[in-house]
């Protein structure tokens, strides 16, 4: 049995995932969001050949969230869920057909999130490795 373990530095700035808002001409996320999904997607499909095909199995992701630090943080930590965070990502991955077929393969999760230290850039750094 082999595995296989891909890490990759997204120069994207990370945004959590937004409710979706319901109007009688359909369902919308907020500009942010979409902002961030769109810029993420672009990435994505730029490095997508420099990584194996989507597979089946099952899947361990760690993401670390470097957040854009604001000139007078109000909290000694980024705004946004977690959760919300790490769903944006997960999701670029299955749409640009990275690792996985579904995120329904990832069984294990680890994320963190910070503000960027001095003279370091925001992003998203990822390590998927699959498990079998």
């Amino acid at each position: 049995m082999t595995t296989s373990t891909s890490k990759i530095i997204l120069d994207v700035r990370p945004v959590p995932a937004s409710r979706p808002r319901v109007s009688r001409y359909g369902t919308y996320y907020g500009k942010n969001y979409t902002e961030f999904r769109k810029s993420l997607y672009a990435v994505l499909k730029k490095i997508k050949d420099k990584f194996p095909p989507s597979a089946t199995g099952e899947f361990l992701v760690e993401l670390e969230f470097i957040c854009k630090k604001p000139k007078k943080p109000s909290n000694p930590y980024p705004r946004g869920d977690i959760d919300n965070y790490v769903k944006g990502v997960l999701d670029g991955f299955t749409y640009a057909g990275m690792f996985w077929e579904d995120d329904i393969q990832v069984v294990e999760l680890c994320a963190s999130k910070r503000y960027q230290e001095e003279g370091e850039d925001y992003g998203i750094k990822a390590r998927v490795k699959q498990l079998n």
